[in-house]
């Protein structure tokens, strides 16, 4: 290799093309070597997993797609939704209907069973409480960024638990025979 500091002589016409050349290399040694830096270091990272920020905020899957959770209703709020109404818990292994009458009532059952559980319901600051012939269990209820998608918290498995709201005795539990009684 040629270099201008060299004793050879060199061809004037040359010259232009050297310089650009030396030019070109210390250039792409300047910008190759930062990028092939953060290329060792984002593999290094995503082989450590460190390569997105974790997120942080709940979240719960409906329908294939994930939805945060934006803000935990007050009493007054799971009162409303819940009172005469029905509502609908994704569980990983099916949905699990719930029957809420206004007098502190409720019917439960998996979608699939034909009889439903009676037990209670009743709000208790900002839960909501379920009593059955297990025992009693109070959730707080959050809104998600889909509407009409909820979700309780926590919930049965590793986060908060989704469901989905209908009016009314949408799924007709009333009309069933009653498999137990809790009151």
């Amino acid at each position: 290799m040629i270099t201008i500091n060299q004793a050879i002589p060199l061809n004037r016409r040359f010259l232009p093309f050297l310089l650009l050349r030396q030019a070109a290399r210390a250039l792409t040694a300047g910008l190759l070597l930062p990028a092939l830096l953060l290329l060792v270091a984002g593999v290094a990272a995503q082989a450590t997993g460190l390569s997105q920020p974790e997120e942080t905020r709940l979240s719960v899957e409906y329908e294939g797609e994930r939805h945060f959770l934006i803000r935990k209703l007050s009493g007054a709020e799971i009162r409303e939704l819940v009172s005469d109404n029905t509502l609908i818990f994704i569980h990983p292994r099916g949905e699990e209907v719930e029957y809420h009458v206004s007098n502190g009532q409720t019917l439960n059952s998996w979608s699939q069973d034909d009889a439903p559980n009676a037990g209670l319901w009743q709000i208790e600051d900002d839960e909501i409480c379920w009593t059955y012939p297990g025992g009693t269990h109070c959730k707080p209820i959050w809104t998600t960024e889909r509407e009409h998608l909820y979700a309780q918290v926590p919930g049965w498995y590793d986060g908060p638990l989704a469901f989905i709201w209908e009016p009314g005795d949408s799924r007709r539990l009333q009309d069933r025979e009653e498999l137990g009684n809790a009151i």
